[in-house]
Parts: structure tokens; C-alpha cells; sequence
């Protein structure tokens, strides 16, 4: 896999979920990937994604924004990183934040994500004191 086509494949990934297409999404991962959401929840194989995918649906989810902000690749290693910027409604409860996912890729489809996200927005910090709250 090279640079452009596994940016091309997270693309349709994020689209799937965009357009609350499981057939977009599954075609986009092998059959025994592992996702690990920014906020613990891991999924293993197509499967457990699927059903993922019957609750978020469930809960009239939708996505407003899951934009990548950067991307960088790594052929030797199959693997990408990109930050992103996302927010969505679920439950009728809306969450927006910024992320990053590291991503590795088996035969041409990714075969596993690991999402992390920003927990405060940035800000400078007040170089007289410590903050680690």
C-alpha cells in the first residue's frame, strides 16, 4: 500500500460512517481488524463493528464533521496517523473534539485503528505555574 491509497481508504472509512453506510465501512476493513475508540470501547473483527453500527444507528446518530487535519505515512511500517477534527449527535447529546488515529494496514485494508482525542481545548500555558488538572 502506498501513501495515496491508504489516505483514499480512511477517506471512504470516515465517509461510511458520514453517511451511516456499514457496506462503505466494512469494505474499507479487513475481516478481523480491531477498532479502539478515542474513549476505550474496542471492536474486534467486522462482526462486532457491525453491531456497533445497528446501535449507533439506533440512536439516530449522525456526523456533522470528521475532517482530517493531517496525514503522514509510513510504506516500510503500513501504518498512517492523522489527526482529525470531528463532533456528531447521539442520543440526542452532541460531542465535538479533536482527534488523532493511528492506523495499520493488512492486504490493502486497515486492520487496525487506534482513535485518541483532546479531553480541554488547547490553550498557552502560564509559564509561573504547573497546570496538570
Amino acid at each position: 500500500m502506498i501513501k495515496n491509497e491508504s489516505l483514499a481508504l480512511i477517506q471512504s472509512y470516515i465517509n461510511g460512517w458520514k453517511q451511516n453506510n456499514i457496506q462503505l465501512i466494512a469494505s474499507c476493513l479487513s475481516e478481523n481488524c480491531i477498532v479502539i475508540e478515542s474513549h476505550g470501547p474496542t471492536y474486534h473483527g467486522i462482526q462486532d463493528i457491525s453491531t456497533w453500527f445497528k446501535l449507533w444507528t439506533e440512536a439516530k446518530s449522525t456526523i456533522s464533521k470528521w475532517d482530517i487535519q493531517s496525514f503522514t505515512f509510513c510504506e516500510q511500517e503500513q501504518t498512517a496517523f492523522c489527526e482529525w477534527d470531528f463532533a456528531c449527535r447521539s442520543n440526542n447529546t452532541r460531542y465535538a473534539f479533536p482527534g488523532i488515529s493511528i492506523l495499520k494496514f493488512t492486504n490493502h485494508k486497515i486492520s487496525f485503528i487506534h482513535e485518541y482525542r483532546m479531553t480541554a481545548p488547547a490553550f498557552d500555558w502560564d509559564r509561573a505555574k504547573l497546570i496538570s488538572e
